[in-house]
């Protein structure tokens, strides 16, 4: 890997709402380019000040930006795996192993945990497989990003209830019961009661309650 390539990882995992295709090494060739500058630095210790600075700089910017691409990414897997608790299909096409494994993992926590507090709606997803399918160490093609379902169908009643809501941070975009949905943080935005209560119930959001 080098710092360009790094740099435009970070740019289009900050710019999409959905979790951009990367390889299956990309963790391992990031963590390799990130021992090399620190190698580099070991080995120019008797070089110029202003060329030790300069590699000190790159090796500063290239943590920043490789600890903002791992968490932009898992805030993304942790909401694919909540949406897919309710029994929904959240495709994890462009993850990298790790990532499917951690996919996986709160998959299962969530079902777990929404079964102790919601069982009436984890039935179906707790009745479905819990673990998607690990991806082929080798992609011959790049999948198409995932669209997120984020809540299953609810009673009528409870769907047609309509709640204004802002939203709290860039969500990846998801499929709900009536549209597709691209959020952006500070976004003020009528949702369905079922979709709402998900994304308050996870701090995505926070009702916004109007005065009468």
């Amino acid at each position: 890997m080098t710092y360009e390539e790094l740099m435009s990882a970070h740019r289009q995992e900050s710019k999409q709402t959905s979790l951009v295709k990367a390889s299956s090494d990309f963790y391992k060739r990031m963590a390799s380019y990130l021992d090399t500058l620190n190698q580099r630095i070991a080995e120019n210790r008797s070089d110029s000040t202003e060329m030790s600075g300069m590699l000190h700089n790159q090796l500063k910017t290239a943590k920043e930006k490789s600890s903002e691409i791992y968490e932009t990414r898992m805030r993304k897997i942790a909401l694919m795996a909540m949406t897919a608790a309710f029994g929904n299909e959240a495709r994890v096409d462009n993850a990298t192993p790790e990532e499917t494994e951690a996919f996986n993992s709160l998959k299962a926590f969530f079902i777990d945990h929404c079964s102790k507090t919601m069982s009436a709606e984890c039935e179906a997803a707790a009745e479905g497989p819990k673990e998607m399918p690990m991806p082929a160490p080798k992609a011959t093609k790049a999948a198409p990003a995932p669209e997120l379902p984020v809540a299953a169908p609810q009673k009528e009643a409870v769907k047609s209830e309509i709640i204004l809501v802002r939203i709290l941070e860039d969500l990846p975009a998801f499929a709900g019961t009536d549209k597709n949905y691209h959020l952006a943080k500070e976004d003020i935005i009528s949702l369905p009661r079922n979709i709402a209560d998900i994304l308050v119930k996870h701090n995505k959001a926070i009702e916004v309650r109007q005065s009468s």
